[in-house]
C-alpha cells in the first residue's frame, strides 16, 4: 500500500555545498541509474558520499546529469525547499532553469501537485528524447507488493513497494506515458540512496 507521508528537508541555506564528484563516485552513481533503467523496478544504490550529509540523495542524479544543454525545473511541494535546491543545482551545473513544459530534468521532494505534474515535457513522436526525466524523492522503496510492473526490461512481474506517493501519482504518470514514444521517465530515490526506475515503457498497476 502506498502512502504520501513525506519527511521534511532542511533549509537549503543550511546545506554543505556539494562538490564535483570524484570519477569513481560519478561512475558508481551513473551505473546505478543505468542499471535501474535497464530493469525497471529493481533496487539499486547510489553512493551517498556523492553529496555531503544533509543533502537529499535525490540531488545526486540531478547534479551528475545536468549541464548547460539540459534545462531543469522543479515540481513544488508545500513546505519543501525544492525551488531553492533547483537554484543551487543551476549554479553548480550551469544548467538553465526552465518551465515544466520544456524541461529535460525535473526535481520533486514530495508528491507533486497533479496539475503541475501534468505540465511535464513529454517530447513528441519526432523527438521522444526531449521528454523529461523526473527525479522523485520518496520515503521508502522495497521489492515487495504494492505496485506490479510489466514491460520491456522486466523479466518477471516486478513488485515494488513505494512509500511517499499515492495512486493519483500513478494515474497522472499513466497519462503522461500514454502516447509512446513520447512520455516521461521517473527515477524514484530515497534519502538512503536507494533508487528504482520507471521508464516510459513500464506499465504500473496496483497489486
Amino acid at each position: 500500500m502506498t502512502t504520501t507521508t513525506a519527511m521534511p528537508v532542511r533549509p537549503v541555506a543550511d546545506w554543505p555545498t556539494p562538490r564535483e564528484l570524484p570519477p569513481d563516485t560519478a561512475q558508481q552513481a551513473f551505473r546505478a541509474i543505468m542499471e535501474a533503467f535497464s530493469e525497471p523496478g529493481t533496487l539499486q544504490q547510489l553512493p551517498l558520499e556523492a553529496v555531503p550529509d544533509g543533502v537529499p540523495a535525490v540531488m545526486i542524479p540531478l547534479l551528475m546529469l545536468a549541464d548547460i544543454m539540459t534545462p531543469i525545473a522543479a515540481l513544488p511541494t508545500p513546505g519543501q525547499p525544492v525551488d531553492q535546491a533547483l537554484e543551487l543545482a543551476a549554479r553548480l551545473t550551469v544548467a538553465p532553469v526552465a518551465d515544466l513544459e520544456s524541461t529535460r530534468y525535473a526535481l520533486a521532494f514530495g508528491e507533486p501537485d497533479p496539475r503541475e505534474f501534468r505540465r511535464l515535457n513529454t517530447g513528441t513522436h519526432w523527438s521522444p528524447e526531449a521528454g523529461a526525466m523526473l527525479f522523485q524523492r520518496v520515503t521508502d522503496l522495497r521489492e515487495t507488493g504494492g505496485w506490479t510492473l510489466t514491460g520491456p526490461g522486466i523479466q518477471r512481474h516486478s513488485a515494488l513497494e513505494v512509500a511517499g506517493l499515492s495512486e493519483e501519482f500513478l494515474d497522472v504518470r499513466a497519462d503522461l506515458v500514454s502516447d509512446y514514444p513520447a512520455g516521461i521517465d521517473v527515477l524514484l530515490v530515497t534519502d538512503e540512496g536507494r533508487v528504482a526506475a520507471l521508464s516510459r515503457t513500464t506499465k504500473v498497476e496496483l497489486a
